[in-house]
């Protein structure tokens, strides 16, 4: 939906640079950056591609860049056998950076559609801190296989309190991928990918609930030397395992997502000024080739030329039409006026105009010729209503369609 008078009506930051377009011509160019004013609806739509400036699209997907890259990285180091705990500590900390990106406010707060995750400032603030636990727990493990490492294990007590840290930190950042699972879900569904969104809400339902009851079925097997209970949180332990294997990958998948959003983004903005170029083509060329057309046998630009012709290069014979002229529904009127047509009273025949006598209004043209027929038909009496039911009907009529084309009562009879 254009906006009537072609401006920018409301406070509205630049894509690129965060300069406010406020009052300036919708589809024009920014006076900071010089970028593409991209058209956007009066009313919101609730999408990322039409709500949010494409360079915070641009900090959304350096997040998932992040993130994706720790995923990656670890999943390699983990087949090389690189599981040393500066790997560990180095791809929770860009993990943590990108979640930060990730979870940045949204640009525009009262002109958009208000989202009950990603505009919670608590909620954003409880993940950001959840996923610095990653980090932490690796620096923890760090520290505590140095003590580890040396001759005499370190202080006892030293290496026990850095235990059950550590076991107290692992737990809570199992326990953060849940609420940034939903929050990532959210973020999908802002984008208009609602696959990807069901697979964030599902991963993050499933590690809630199975992961919970994993964690209490090994807590209590190892705690009563049970390995029934060891046994049976293998079966919801592989579900986790799965679960947790689509979620790295869905989390990869939205750096492509943000990708398309500021691709979709960028092509918007360059739609006014294709429209402006092929208006003004088709003032210069009225009537002619207004794109660029090669020739089909020499290659040579058809452009300007009579929509049909001989190619000045070759003398191949062509012809083309021109595509349908554009119109801005913001700026051209509708062709149609809204009266009403208007109609004979007088009961005479005035005959019938066929298309290429009308109006795009559907009225007559000045001096259009209307069809008027020269001969009257005539009329042949009552139609019958029915067919004859049965045979006698049948064989009564058979008398009366002989060659006496007169026989009038023979024709009442039948009717």
């Amino acid at each position: 939906m254009s906006i009537p008078d072609g401006r920018v009506m409301e406070d509205r930051e630049c894509d690129h640079c965060g300069y406010n377009l406020k009052g300036l011509p919708m589809g024009g160019k920014c006076p900071e950056c010089g970028h593409s004013i991209r058209r956007k609806s009066i009313k919101t739509s609730g999408t990322m591609s039409d709500e949010a400036p494409t360079r915070f699209v641009k900090k959304l997907r350096f997040g998932f860049l992040l993130a994706s890259g720790s995923l990656i990285v670890s999943l390699f180091a983990s087949f090389l056998g690189l599981t040393g705990e500066y790997v560990q500590l180095l791809t929770s900390g860009v993990w943590a950076a990108g979640i930060y990106f990730i979870t940045l406010p949204r640009p525009g707060r009262g002109s958009i559609r208000k989202d009950r995750v990603l505009d919670d400032d608590r909620l954003r603030f409880i993940i950001r801190v959840l996923n610095l636990i990653w980090p932490a727990s690796a620096l923890v493990d760090a520290v505590l296989k140095s003590f580890q490492a040396t001759a005499t294990g370190g202080p006892q007590a030293v290496v026990v309190v850095l235990t059950v840290l550590q076991s107290i930190l692992a737990i809570a950042a199992w326990l953060s991928m849940i609420p940034t699972s939903v929050y990532l879900a959210e973020l999908a569904y802002w984008s208009s990918n609602d696959h990807l969104a069901h697979r964030l809400r599902g991963a993050a339902w499933i590690m809630a609930v199975f992961g919970t009851i994993v964690a209490v079925m090994t807590g209590l097997g190892l705690l009563m030397g049970s390995k029934t209970l060891l046994f049976i949180a293998i079966f919801p332990g592989i579900l986790v395992f799965l679960t947790i294997a689509v979620y790295n990958f869905t989390v990869i998948q939205m750096t492509g997502v943000m990708n398309w959003v500021i691709n979709h983004q960028k092509l918007a903005a360059g739609s006014f000024e294709r429209m402006e170029e092929r208006r003004k083509r088709e003032e210069q060329y009225r009537g002619r080739i207004v794109d660029d057309t090669p020739c089909d046998y020499c290659g040579f630009n058809l452009i300007g030329l009579e929509q049909s012709g001989k190619c000045p290069e070759c003398g191949t014979l062509f012809t083309f039409a021109n595509a349908h002229t554009i119109r801005d529904p913001a700026t051209t009127p509708s062709y149609h006026d809204n009266s009403d047509l208007e109609v004979d009273e007088s009961g005479e025949s005035k005959g019938v105009y066929f298309n290429d006598q009308l109006q795009a209004n559907g009225k007559p043209k000045v001096g259009g010729v209307p069809y008027v027929p020269q001969t009257e038909v005539p009329d042949e009496g009552d139609i019958p209503l029915s067919m004859p039911e049965d045979d006698e009907d049948v064989g009564e009529a058979s008398e009366f369609s002989g060659d006496d084309e007169n026989d009038d009562d023979g024709i009442k009879s039948i009717s």
